[in-house]
């Protein structure tokens, strides 16, 4: 049974690749993996507010329904991509756990939008497809809860 939420909450959260391995920059891999992030965020698992899939790890703003946890859409987002990916990726993907920050506030929102957004100029990758930049009309909002923070 699905835990419930007294009220929604947004996170920052940061997955590594298994062993740090550059899976991500085959193209088809990060397209694979926005792919399945949009499936889930669809399914109305979690409104989806950022991201960016670098060689070897994925940053995710996202804030989980109600009726979902931070630990149940990261097993969903890794499993998903895992099973999707198993025949052309074979072996271990992901290394096992994960990162999360708890956004704040709306100024901690946006502090963490600009890093997700900047991740890939800080490492030099000119022109970077894989961030969320690129999928201007299908991303959500700042969260409601945070937006009366303000």
């Amino acid at each position: 049974m699905a835990t419930i939420r007294q009220k929604q909450s947004t996170y920052a959260i940061t997955i590594l690749t298994f062993q740090r391995k550059r899976h991500f920059q085959r193209t088809q891999n990060a397209e694979l993996f926005i792919a399945t992030l949009f499936r889930y965020r669809d399914q109305r698992k979690f409104h989806l507010h950022a991201f960016v899939v670098m060689p070897d790890y994925v940053h995710i703003l996202c804030t989980p329904s109600i009726d979902q946890t931070t630990s149940r859409c990261v097993q969903l987002i890794k499993g998903g991509y895992s099973f999707a990916a198993r025949e052309q990726s074979p072996g271990e993907i992901w290394h096992s756990g994960y990162f999360e920050h708890h956004v704040r506030d709306a100024e901690d929102y946006a502090a963490q939008l600009k890093y997700i957004e900047n991740n890939p100029h800080r490492k030099n990758y000119i022109d970077y497809p894989h961030v969320h930049l690129a999928y201007p009309n299908q991303l959500d909002e700042l969260p409601p809860h945070l937006a009366s923070e303000r």
